[in-house]
């Protein structure tokens, strides 16, 4: 109750550990691309919003900052609006990286490597 208090959510006892040397951007475009190839294309917000979230977040990967609320926005339409918990789930590790790790989004990230 205290871990899903601060919008943390396991699911099926899955827990993922990462160390600082994790990309997050990356961790937050495979998740998007995990339920793009996954989705059973029952519910749009699922079957479009996987892929347009892959699309943002290689935009943003690129140095579009405009594409970060667009992200955010992706995610809450997919957690409120897809039919099963691949869809509805997939938004929270992204949000999550987002929240928590801001440096792994900035604009300037990709450039400076």
């Amino acid at each position: 109750e205290d871990f899903a208090g601060q919008g943390g959510l396991i699911g099926h006892a899955g827990l993922t550990i990462f160390d600082d040397s994790a990309d997050m951007l990356a961790q937050a475009r495979f998740a998007m691309e995990f339920c793009a190839i996954e989705s059973c294309g029952k519910c749009t917000p699922c079957r479009i919003g996987a892929v347009r979230g892959v699309e943002t977040i290689d935009r943003i990967a690129k140095g579009d900052a405009e594409a970060i609320p667009l992200l955010t926005d992706l995610c809450n339409t997919m957690k409120a609006g897809s039919l099963c918990a691949l869809g509805g789930f997939t938004p929270y590790p992204v949000m999550s990286a987002l929240t928590h790790f801001p440096d792994d989004f900035s604009p300037m990230k990709e450039a400076a490597e």
